[in-house]
Formats: structure tokens, C-alpha cells, sequence
């Protein structure tokens, strides 16, 4: 009896041990999980635009002229002055009859041009006044992208002396011709440009007439949509679009299954594309690299990613 228990136990723990031994076996066998980069699922604004360049101006702009040739005795204003309507500007002088007279402001605004020259006869536009609190910027754009733009489109203004700083522009006015020159009335060249007008908030700060910049006419816009780069997107032979996502198996911390989620696409721009689909939600990790993986495939999730 007691030869059989100890058989018995012997038994067991062969059984233990070649079980044990299996099991390592299997998953020393088991293959390797492939690394993936992931990024959470989220929502942006996606717009396309079509790019210009310009020049900031003034709508109002006035030219203060002379033709008396009367002598310019006083010289009241410089560039920069702000002047009210009525103001003094210069002081004339007629030796013929020994009489003064002055020119004066006929709008008020900063003065942004002198011409006017002391000693010499006012002959001509000697004041340039321009309101730089009332802003525009006078651009052109491409023959090509002409059909993509129509008037209150919004406009990203920048410029290089503000840096970073975006001003929001309203699209105005788009010529009816193209800007007149010897290179666009040659039979060759196809590179014919429009001048656009694009109106400025009155809020403006740091823009100043004459000043360089850079538009970006947004042409389409779509808020708060979900998104992903196209590398992450993969279509099947039928055509049907679909993100991988890296789903949290429940048992095993750590480890992640890659699972497949039906979209419809929507507006494209140089690096994203729109999806929509009832079964997104936010903060999903999307798999960056789909083309590597295949559904159910077992992955790890770099870290950082």
C-alpha cells in the first residue's frame, strides 16, 4: 500500500513536470509580438487654402496737391504726424503781391509721404495722408486657382515682422482681368495673375502700411472632425476604407490586438484626411504604420508613441 502511494507521487509529479515542460515549450514558441507607433484618435479643423502674396495699404488714401508755384516758406508736418482735417501743412509764399497762404489737410489721417520741399515752388501732390487704423491688403493670385476662390472667403494674414501672429482677412474684391503687364500680353506665357483686395480688422496691431505678407484664402473648411494622416489609412480591394487600432487585450496587460474599424472619408489637405464612422471615438490608438499588421495580429505598443 505504501509502495503505491509512492508510485503514485512519482507519477504526479512526472505529469507536473512534463506539463510544466509543455507549457514553457509553447510559449517559448509563441511568436514574437510586432512593435507598433499609435496615436490617440482627436478632433481638428482641417482647411485647405490657397496661398498670395500682398501688400498692406489704406482705404483711405488722399494726395494733397499745390499748383500755385508759390514759394514754400513753413513746412508744419513730417512723416508719421497724425493731422486733423483742416490742419496746416505748409506755408506759401507769393512774392508777386507779398502774400502768405498754407496749404491744409482736406482728411484726416497720418501723414505717410512729404514731397513738399522748403524753398521750393509747390508745384504738384506735396502730402500723402492715409488712415492706418482702416486697413487692407491689395494682393494677387494665380490664374489656376481663380476658380477655387470667390469673394467673403476667410483670409490668414501674416507677415514677416510679426512673426508667428495670424490676422483674420475677408476676401473682397477679386479682379475681372488680370494685372496688366509685358509679361502676361506675351503669347507664351501662361502665368497670368488677378489682384484680390482682402479687408483687415480694425484691430490690426502691428501691421503697417507697406509692409510684405503672405495669404492663405481657406478655400474649404471643416471644425472639430475627426482626422488621421494618410499613411494610416487602409483601403481593401472592395474599396472600403478602415483604420487599425490597437486594442488592450482584457487578460494579458500589455499586450494588444490589432482590430479594424470601418470610416468614410471626407475632406483631404496636404497631410490629413477627414473620417467618420459610428464606431470612433476619441483617444483610440490608431496604428501609424497599418501596412505592417494585419487584424488580430498580436502587437506591443511602443512606448512614447
Amino acid at each position: 500500500m505504501k509502495k503505491k502511494g509512492i508510485i503514485l507521487c512519482v507519477v504526479i509529479g512526472v505529469a507536473l513536470l512534463v506539463g510544466g515542460g509543455a507549457y514553457v515549450y509553447a510559449n517559448s514558441q509563441k511568436a514574437p509580438e510586432i512593435s507598433v507607433k499609435t496615436s490617440p484618435l482627436a478632433k481638428a479643423t482641417l482647411q485647405n487654402t490657397i496661398s498670395a502674396t500682398g501688400v498692406v495699404e489704406s482705404y483711405t488714401k488722399v494726395k494733397v496737391s499745390d499748383t500755385s508755384n508759390d514759394n514754400i516758406e513753413k513746412l508744419y508736418v513730417s512723416v508719421g504726424q497724425a493731422v486733423a482735417k483742416g490742419d496746416w501743412l505748409c506755408q506759401l509764399y507769393n512774392k508777386a503781391d507779398d502774400s502768405y497762404s498754407y496749404v491744409k489737410a482736406s482728411t484726416g489721417g497720418t501723414i505717410t509721404a512729404v514731397n513738399a520741399v522748403k524753398g521750393n515752388p509747390a508745384n504738384g501732390e506735396l502730402f500723402t495722408i492715409e488712415d492706418t487704423n482702416d486697413l487692407k491688403v491689395r494682393g494677387k493670385v494665380k490664374e489656376a486657382d481663380l476658380n477655387h476662390i470667390h469673394e467673403n472667403m476667410p483670409v490668414l494674414v501674416k507677415a514677416d515682422a510679426t512673426g508667428d501672429k495670424v490676422f483674420p482677412g475677408n476676401l473682397t474684391k477679386i479682379a475681372p482681368t488680370a494685372i496688366k503687364s509685358e509679361a502676361t500680353t506675351t503669347a507664351t506665357n501662361n502665368k497670368a495673375e488677378f489682384e484680390v483686395e482682402v479687408d483687415l480688422p480694425s484691430d490690426a496691431t502691428g501691421l503697417k502700411i507697406g509692409m510684405n505678407t503672405r495669404l492663405s484664402i481657406v478655400s474649404e473648411e471643416r471644425a472639430d472632425v475627426f482626422c488621421v494622416p494618410f499613411e494610416a489609412l487602409v483601403v481593401d480591394s472592395a474599396g472600403q476604407s478602415s483604420i487599425y487600432i490597437a486594442k488592450e487585450n482584457p487578460v494579458e496587460q500589455g499586450s494588444f490586438t490589432v482590430e479594424s474599424i470601418p470610416v468614410t472619408t471626407g475632406l483631404e489637405t496636404d497631410s490629413l484626411i477627414e473620417i467618420a464612422g459610428d464606431q470612433l471615438s476619441a483617444g483610440m490608438s490608431v496604428i501609424t504604420q497599418p501596412q505592417t499588421v494585419s487584424p488580430g495580429t498580436l502587437v506591443s505598443v511602443e512606448a512614447g508613441a
